[in-house]
C-alpha cells in the first residue's frame, strides 16, 4: 500500500445503466499518494445490458455512447493493477464496492478475495458532524471543493479525492475507518441468488428508482417546476406503488403543491425538506432532549463509542429497554456514528425506514444520532 513511505489511495466512482446496479456504464479513478493526486483514469463501459431512462438522465450516458466501448472485462485488464495497489476509497462506498464485486462475478474474473476500503461519507459523519448532510455535493459546497458535473464518474472521483485530502490535512487517518469487503462471498452470494432466480421485486426496484430521482433533483438544494413535473409524471405512471413508503407521502405532497398550477417558494421548500429527509433521514434528524430511562430503544449501524453489545448493555444500565426490532413501542432508534456497510442506500437501513413509516402513522418514535445520545463507555 505504501510507496516511498506514502500511503496510496485508489479513489473511484462508478455509474450504472439501470436500477439493478450490477453493471457499470462508466468508472472514474483518481490515485492519491500521501496528499497528492498522481493519476486519473476514466472510461465509458459497455455494460452489455439495458439502460433505464432515469439513469440516462442522471448520468448523461446512453446506449449509443457505449456501443463501441470496452466491456468491464476489457476495461479491468487496465484497472486491475491500479486497484491492487492501495486502499480503495469512495463516497457511499458500500454501493460502489457492491457494483464492483458484482461486475467481477458477472465476467468470472478472479481478483483478490478481500478488498480494504474506506468511505468518505462515513468519514464525514465524524470529521464534519455539523454538515447539513453528508452527500458528496453538500460537502463539496461546504468545503469549496470543485464538483464540475455530479454523476460524471471522473468528476465525482476527483471531488471524492479532494474530500479525502481535506480529511488527511486535518489529521484524520482513513485506516480508522477501514472495512474489509469480502469479494468472494459477495460473488458466491450472487451466484447462489442467480442459480435460484432470486431477483429484487419490481416494487423494490421502483422504490429504488424513486429514491434516485429524489436524490438527483434535490442535490443542488433547489427544486424547479420542471423537476417537479418530471417527478409527478413518473409517479403517475407508477401508481402501482401506492401503499408503499415513501411513495404515498411524496405523491400526496407533490399533488397538493401542483393542483393549482402554481408552485410557490414555500411549496418548493416544503418538498425539498421532505425529499432530503427521505433520502437522508439520519442527517436531517434532531433530538433536543434524549432521556433513555424507561424508554425502549433499538440500535443500528456501527458505533464510535464501542461495539453494539457494549452500547446496548450500557444503555440498559442507565434504565433503557433494549429491543432488536423497531415496533410501535419503540421510543428511540439510535444510529451509530459510522453507519453500516449493510445499508443499501448508503445512508440508512431497514430499521430507520421502519421508524420513518411509524412516524408517518403518528408514532412518537425518534431517530437519534449517536452524538445526540451522548454515549460514553
Amino acid at each position: 500500500m505504501k510507496t516511498a513511505d506514502k500511503e496510496r489511495y485508489i479513489v473511484f466512482d462508478v455509474e450504472t445503466p439501470n436500477s439493478h446496479n450490477d453493471r457499470m456504464s462508466s468508472i472514474g479513478v483518481v490515485v492519491v499518494e500521501g496528499q497528492d493526486v498522481i493519476q486519473e483514469h476514466y472510461t465509458l463501459i459497455n455494460p452489455e445490458t439495458h439502460f433505464e431512462p432515469f439513469n440516462i438522465s442522471l448520468t448523461g450516458i446512453s446506449p449509443a455512447d457505449v456501443r463501441d466501448k470496452p466491456t468491464f472485462a476489457e476495461a479491468w485488464a487496465e484497472l486491475a493493477p491500479i486497484f491492487s495497489s492501495g486502499m480503495l476509497i469512495a463516497h457511499n462506498a458500500p454501493f460502489d464496492m457492491s457494483v464492483l464485486a458484482k461486475c467481477l462475478n458477472t465476467y468470472h474474473i478472479d481478483w483478490q478475495p478481500y478488498a480494504y476500503y474506506a468511505c468518505t461519507c462515513q468519514m464525514g459523519r465524524k470529521c464534519l458532524p455539523d454538515a447539513q448532510d453528508h452527500k458528496l455535493n453538500t460537502l463539496c459546497t461546504l468545503l469549496q471543493i470543485p464538483l464540475e458535473q455530479h454523476h460524471c464518474a471522473l468528476d465525482d472521483a476527483k471531488a471524492c479525492a479532494s474530500l479525502l485530502i481535506h480529511y488527511l490535512k486535518q489529521g484524520n487517518d482513513p485506516t480508522d475507518f477501514v472495512h474489509s469487503y469480502d469479494i468472494s462471498h459477495a460473488c458466491t452470494a450472487q451466484k447462489t441468488s442467480n442459480a435460484r432466480h432470486v431477483q429484487p421485486s419490481e416494487t423494490t426496484l421502483r422504490l429504488q428508482t424513486l429514491q434516485m430521482i429524489l436524490k438527483s433533483i434535490s442535490a443542488d438544494g433547489v427544486l424547479t417546476a420542471e423537476e417537479i413535473a418530471v417527478l409527478e409524471e413518473w409517479m403517475i405512471n407508477n401508481q402501482i406503488l401506492e401503499g408503499n413508503y415513501p411513495f404515498d407521502k411524496v405523491f400526496r405532497t407533490v399533488r397538493q403543491a401542483t393542483q393549482d398550477g402554481v408552485l410557490d417558494n414555500e411549496e418548493k421548500e416544503e418538498m425539498l425538506e421532505l425529499f432530503n429527509r427521505i433520502t437522508d433521514p439520519v442527517g436531517h434528524t434532531e433530538c433536543s432532549c434524549f432521556d433513555i430511562r424507561g424508554k425502549v430503544f433499538c440500535l443500528t449501524g456501527e458505533f464510535k463509542a464501542g461495539g453494539r453489545g457494549a452500547i446496548e448493555a450500557h444503555l440498559v444500565s442507565l434504565g433503557g429497554i433494549a429491543s432488536k426490532n423497531v415496533t410501535k413501542k419503540t421510543d428511540y432508534v439510535i444510529v451509530g456514528e459510522f453507519g453500516s456497510d449493510a445499508w443499501s442506500s448508503g445512508n440508512y437501513g431497514t430499521k430507520v425506514k421502519k421508524a420513518m413509516e411509524l412516524q408517518e402513522k403518528g408514532c412518537s418514535i425518534e431517530i437519534v444520532k449517536e452524538s445526540e445520545a451522548h454515549i460514553v463507555l
